[in-house]
């Protein structure tokens, strides 16, 4: 079992109390929709409960969300069965070439390891069309993959993959793509992380 796989283990014991707790669609989402045509499709990778998901669905995409908790994605289901959710390894995806438009990548690349990172961005540029756009979402800081205490769920340990900003940029432009937005805010603390949270709207690099 990778630590991928050691997180979704987590996400299912605490689904219910994540849902509850998070419920408003990602921050700077709207900028990076600026650059979707009207009724594009988009995947939503590392989808958890659905909320960015049907955020984009009400704006008229078309949107598929694929996660690894079965918990997660049975609340999604159950929240808003007109949305297509997808049991699934974002590391491993069967889109195909030029299929999307865009790609929701929120606090989901923090559950990968460090060594399939680029891979994964080069499999989303893949599956985008050109000039297609992915928006990501991540914690940024000293680069390092940890375990911290779950804070619904103290005696679980969640793996993080922190990202420093120079590591998420080289990973973007060598998968094939140009950053075209960023955003920070301000750290967070806790007793074992310190962090800023990074925003990144990228697009896929003309051929």
């Amino acid at each position: 079992m990778d630590n991928s796989e050691k997180a979704v283990q987590v996400y299912d014991k605490i689904a219910k109390t994540y849902a509850n707790e998070f419920s408003k669609p990602s921050e700077h989402i709207d900028e990076f929709l600026k650059y979707m045509p009207t009724n594009g499709k988009l995947l939503d990778a590392g989808c958890g409960n659905g909320v960015d998901s049907v955020y984009v669905k009400k704006l008229g995409f078309d949107v598929v969300g694929v996660d690894m908790s079965e918990k997660m994605l049975e609340i999604a289901r159950s929240k808003y069965p007109e949305i297509d959710f997808r049991q699934g390894d974002m590391r491993k995806l069967g889109f195909k070439e030029n299929e999307l438009d865009g790609i929701i990548a929120s606090c989901s690349l923090i559950h990968i390891p460090k060594k399939d990172v680029l891979k994964t961005l080069q499999q989303f540029a893949r599956f985008l069309k050109k000039e297609g756009v992915i928006y990501i979402q991540l914690q940024s800081g000293k680069s390092e993959e940890i375990f911290i205490e779950e804070p619904f769920k103290p005696d679980e340990k969640l793996f993080l993959n922190i990202f420093s900003l120079t590591e998420i940029e080289c990973c973007l432009v060598k998968a094939g793509f140009n950053i075209i937005r960023k955003y920070e805010r301000k750290s967070q603390k806790n007793e074992e992380l310190e962090f800023t949270k990074l925003y990144v709207i990228a697009q896929k690099k003309r051929e």
